[in-house]
C-alpha cells in the first residue's frame, strides 16, 4: 500500500483514504474503479479495521470473487472473516442465521424458476384461476414485481396503471406465499424481501447487524434495485448519524432497468445521506481522446444524470469509423470479422 501515492491519481487516492462517513464515488467507464475499491478495502485493513466489520456488496458472483481475490493478492492475507458477496448471497447469509424468527426452519430450500412456476400453477389451480392459456412466466413476473414492491395490488385506472397489479390474482399470490412457507421454501425475491421484513419487525436484529458491519461498500450502485437499496438503507442507518457507507457507480452505465435496476438510487442516496462526500473519477485509462469526445457528446444529451467529463492521457488515437449494417445479423458478422482482423 506504500506506493499508492504514485499509483493512484488524486481523486482515486481521496476515495481510498476517506474511510469515514457517507461517500458517493461517480466512476466513469475505464476510470480504475475496481482498483479503487480493492485499495480502499486494503486501506481499511491496514488502518486496523477488523475484516468482520467490512461488508462489500456487488452485482454478480464473478465480480465478488474477483474483488475478494484482488484484495487477498494485495494484502497477502487469507481474509476468512471478510464478507464480499452479492446482495442475494448476503440475504441468504442473514436468513441462515435468523430465519427461525419468521417461522421457517434453517434448512430452507431455494426454488429456481422451474420450481416457482410449478408452485404458481398449483396455487392458481387451488384458487380456480388456472386455465390452459395461462402464461406462467408472466405470472411469475407479476408475483415477483409485487413481492419486490414494484407493483401494488389494485385496479388499474388512468395514470396508476403502470404501478398496479390486477388484484384478480391476489388470492393466488397469497396462496403461493402460504405454500412456500408450508414447504419451508424461498424464492429468489425472498432472499431480499425476508431480510427486510426481519429487520423491520425485529429492531434488535437490525441493530446486531449494524454493529457487526460498520463499514459498507457497494459496487455497481447504478444497477441496484429499489429493494436492494431498501436493505442497504436499513443496514447503513442514515438516522444513526454514524454511517460509514461508500457506494460506487455511474448512472451513464445503468443498463439493467428491465430487471429492476433503478439509477435514481443515486438521487435517493443523496437525499438519505445529505452530508455525503462526492468524488468523481473522470480520468479514463482505457480509451483515446477521440473516443471519449464522441462518448461525452452523446451522453451529454441524457437527462437526469450526474454531470462529468471523461478525459484520457492516451493521446488522440485513430478517427472513429462508422458502419451501417442492414440488420442485426450483418452487425454481428461485421463485429466478429473485425475482431478476427484485429487479432
Amino acid at each position: 500500500m506504500s506506493n499508492l501515492q504514485i499509483e493512484l491519481n488524486a481523486p482515486q487516492l481521496k476515495a481510498v483514504n476517506q474511510l469515514e462517513g457517507a461517500i458517493l464515488i461517480i466512476a466513469g467507464a475505464g476510470s480504475g474503479k475496481t482498483r479503487v475499491i480493492t485499495c480502499r478495502i486494503a486501506r481499511m485493513l491496514e488502518k486496523g479495521i477488523p475484516q468482520s466489520a467490512i461488508l462489500a456488496l456487488t452485482f454478480t458472483n464473478k465480480a465478488a470473487r474477483e474483488m475478494e481475490s484482488r484484495v487477498k493478492e494485495m494484502t497477502r492475507k487469507k481474509l476468512t472473516s471478510l464478507t464480499v458477496s452479492t446482495f442475494h448471497a448476503f440475504g441468504v447469509k442473514i436468513l441462515r442465521e435468523e430465519i427461525e424468527i419468521l417461522g421457517y426452519r434453517k434448512n430452507f430450500s431455494i426454488y429456481d424458476s422451474t420450481d416457482r412456476c410449478e408452485l404458481i400453477k398449483e396455487s392458481l389451480r387451488e384458487c380456480k384461476l388456472y386455465g390452459e392459456k395461462t402464461d406462467l412466466k408472466k405470472m411469475e413476473t407479476l408475483f415477483s414485481n409485487v413481492k419486490i414492491g414494484r407493483l401494488k395490488w389494485g385496479r388499474a385506472t388512468g395514470n396508476t396503471a403502470a404501478n398496479v397489479a390486477d388484484n384478480t390474482w391476489e388470492k393466488a399470490y397469497n396462496e403461493y406465499q402460504n405454500s412456500l412457507k408450508t414447504y419451508n421454501a424461498l424464492d429468489f425475491d425472498d432472499l431480499l424481501a425476508l431480510p427486510i421484513s426481519l429487520f423491520e419487525e425485529h429492531p434488535e436484529i437490525l441493530e446486531k447487524y449494524r454493529k457487526r458491519y460498520r463499514y459498507i461498500l457497494v459496487d455497481e450502485f447504478q444497477d441496484t434495485s429499489l429493494i436492494q437499496y431498501k436493505l442497504l438503507r436499513l443496514l447503513a442507518g442514515p438516522d444513526s448519524g454514524q454511517s460509514n457507507i461508500c457506494v460506487v457507480g455511474d448512472d451513464d452505465q445503468s443498463i439493467y432497468s428491465w430487471r429492476g435496476a433503478n439509477y435514481e438510487n443515486l438521487l435517493l442516496f443523496e437525499k438519505d445521506f445529505p452530508k455525503l462526500l462526492e468524488i468523481k473519477l473522470e480520468q479514463n485509462y482505457r480509451s483515446t481522446t477521440t473516443i471519449l469526445d464522441a462518448a461525452n457528446g452523446l451522453i451529454s444529451h441524457n437527462t437526469s444524470r450526474k454531470g462529468k467529463t471523461l478525459w484520457s492521457g492516451n493521446g488522440e488515437g485513430k478517427p472513429i469509423e462508422l458502419y451501417y449494417p442492414k440488420d442485426e445479423s450483418a452487425e454481428a458478422a461485421f463485429i466478429a470479422e473485425t475482431i478476427k482482423k484485429l487479432r
